[in-house]
């Protein structure tokens, strides 16, 4: 990799110099001898590759105001609103600022702002994909910063990650609309790069005994309403409930619905997934799956600086935090 395009780290100053890491840090911080010839060759190889050392640990220790970054794909949506909150309140518990980048689930878009953050001094990274690039870049930028993944999983890449119990909402989804004696739904899923999607499926499949027709959509309104559009209740393959793998696509199938003069739940039921703020309120009101967005955030971020202040290097830990199932009156 151009070593033009990313911040040099510490392993590469130890490759190119022939010593280990740890010596780099033994020479940087004069609190362990190292020999005079390593020491030059240490600190002419720091020179040569223009390498800056991150103070994020020692700005930690000291409480100086430094930076978290957060990533999300929808900063519109109030789930992830409710997450940053989570990041902004566990940062500035750590004397951090906290600033954020919208994706809007554009995978060019997201790519710079990955980018963005680890080129620019910011010394946390709080990442929830939305249309994440491939594992090895992935993995280069978690050399150049430290980041913890909140919402979404991502396969083998090894860093702190807190993310709600996808699965089992989809179980509690599918045992609720089996419970209620539907044999056919339509499963509005979200991109099907994303973790959360496959899970909750996944969870839904193990519980609903009846008949699956899944199609793919956004995330957004608009895809929820467009999954209505194209596939109505008494189409080709009929169905009397819905479940959208989040609100704001259930929030865009009951406005099919409407338009397409379906009475809810009395026609067909519609469940979500996330419980955000306007569940509750519009109407019919949603029966959705709750999972707290704000302790998401929070958790992914405290971890993330815990490590950072304990001088850690990035660790694999893995926080699952419970759902529950939130019934109002769009299924019957």
């Amino acid at each position: 990799m151009d070593r033009s395009r990313r911040r040099v780290s510490i392993i590469d100053v130890a490759t190119a110099a022939g010593v280990s890491p740890t010596t780099v840090s033994h020479v940087l911080s004069g609190k362990r001898p190292v020999s005079q010839d390593t020491e030059r060759r240490v600190r002419a190889t720091i020179e040569t590759l223009g390498y800056v050392p991150s103070h994020a640990a020692q700005s930690l220790r000291s409480g100086s105001m430094q930076t978290v970054g957060v990533l999300v794909p929808d900063i519109t949506n109030n789930f992830f609103a409710q997450l940053i909150a989570g990041v902004e309140d566990a940062a500035s518990e750590a004397g951090f600022t906290t600033i954020v980048g919208n994706s809007r689930f554009e995978a060019e878009r997201e790519l710079r702002h990955l980018n963005m953050m680890a080129q620019r001094g910011v010394d946390a990274l709080v990442y929830v994909a939305g249309a994440p690039p491939s594992l090895r870049i992935l993995r280069e930028i978690s050399e150049r910063i430290p980041i913890a993944l909140a919402d979404e999983e991502i396969e083998s890449l090894s860093v702190t990650t807190a993310v709600a119990d996808h699965r089992k909402g989809g179980r509690l989804l599918g045992r609720h609309l089996s419970g209620l004696g539907h044999m056919s739904v339509l499963v509005i899923s979200g991109p099907p790069a994303l973790t959360s999607c496959r899970e909750r499926l996944r969870g839904f499949r193990e519980t609903f005994d009846g008949a699956l027709h899944v199609v793919d959509a956004d995330f957004l309104e608009g895809g929820g309403f467009a999954a209505v559009e194209d596939h109505p209740p008494d189409g080709d393959q009929p169905y009397t409930a819905i479940c959208a793998l989040n609100d704001l696509m259930a929030m865009g199938a009951l406005a099919a619905l409407r338009s397409l003069a379906y009475d809810v739940p009395e026609d067909v039921s519609v469940v979500g997934f996330d419980d955000i703020a306007a569940s509750a309120v519009i109407d019919p009101p949603l029966t959705t799956v709750h999972q707290p967005a704000y302790e998401v955030g929070k958790t992914a971020t405290k971890q993330l600086l815990q490590d950072i202040k304990q001088g850690r290097s990035q660790r694999t830990t893995r926080h699952v935090l419970d759902v529950t199932l939130r019934v109002r009156h769009s299924t019957a």
